[in-house]
């Protein structure tokens, strides 16, 4: 508007001002939680002087083994988290064999990481009464009030164990499916003692058309696992058994038993997996009154006996 030679300029009285930039919020940091405890360890015997390696293999919920979900692509900072609570050196840890307490490993460090996504494996010192004939493979676990040490019992296979093997394999096939059990050939027969009963256990793996030793077979075959206990009115009765079917591109699933120890809710029985590609450990609790089965299966990426037979 023009007026007596003066321009005026209506404005508005109460600008926008321009939003002030807020700054962006940094994401929060998310940090994994490590698995609750306690946990079960394996270990490998290394020298006569008691030296030993050990790696967790898995945790314990109300005592039964179960996955212990350790990441395969752990984020920083996690593997150390978990070694400074799991693997400090100078823990202490109860040692078993045979189904019974042989005594404690301490652990000594340094731990080495042999695979990624799998835990850390630990230096320690086995520590067991003198003359205690030792194993070369056994477990660990953290335990609040740990057992009775003792020494692990001894078990003969005898002709009563050789008569009841082949008549629960042909009568466990049979329930399991397989129609042919006579073809079962033995592939391992153990006696194993079992503290308080009368006399040892019996474990036994046959298989049908396989063999440990050699490639996985091109055609059908099938495997037989069990644990029988001896029962004085009816003889040896099987309380865990595994049968399996397989055959064909590189595919094996065949169990042979390694070891027990007492877990806090009772004895675990431990077997090793074979497959097409190697082994991996099973566990079984035996649980009184309950029908057995695998309770828990290592990681087929982090298999603990290979790793601790890596060279230090």
């Amino acid at each position: 508007m023009e007026w007596g030679g003066a321009t005026v300029r209506l404005e508005d009285a109460y600008p926008v001002l321009p939003e002030a930039e807020t700054p962006a919020e940094e994401p929060e940091e998310v940090v994994l939680p490590l698995p609750a405890g306690p946990l079960m360890w394996s270990v490998r015997l290394e020298d006569t002087g008691g030296g030993a390696r050990a790696i967790p293999v898995a945790r314990l919920d109300a005592g039964r083994p179960v996955s212990l979900d350790f990441p395969a692509l752990a984020p920083d900072g996690y593997r150390e988290r978990f070694d400074s609570v799991f693997a400090a050196p100078g823990l202490h840890l109860s040692l078993g064999s045979g189904g019974v307490r042989i005594g404690s490993i301490v652990l000594e460090g340094p731990s080495r990481v042999l695979a990624a996504g799998c835990p850390s494996v630990v230096q320690a010192r086995v520590l067991v009464p003198p003359g205690t004939d030792v194993p070369l493979l056994m477990f660990a676990w953290e335990a609040t009030s740990p057992a009775a040490i003792e020494r692990p019992a001894s078990a003969v296979i005898d002709n009563t164990v050789r008569t009841f093997g082949p008549i629960l394999a042909e009568r466990l096939l049979r329930e399991g499916g397989e129609q042919r059990p006579y073809l079962a050939q033995r592939a391992e027969l153990i006696a194993v003692p079992w503290p308080g009963d009368e006399r040892p256990a019996m474990v036994a793996t046959y298989l049908i058309n396989d063999a440990l030793d050699a490639e996985p077979p091109d055609g059908p075959a099938a495997s037989l696992f069990f644990v029988a206990r001896f029962e004085p009115a009816s003889g040896y009765v099987p309380s865990w058994s595994e049968v399996r079917f397989y055959g064909g591109e590189g595919v094996r699933e065949a169990f042979t038993w390694m070891d027990a120890w007492p877990g806090p809710a009772g004895r675990v029985d431990v077997a090793v997996r074979f497959d097409g590609v190697g082994r991996r450990l099973v566990a079984s609790l035996a649980d009184e009154g309950v029908e057995r089965t695998i309770d828990w299966m290592e990681e087929p990426g982090c298999p603990s006996l290979e790793l601790l037979e890596a060279s230090p």
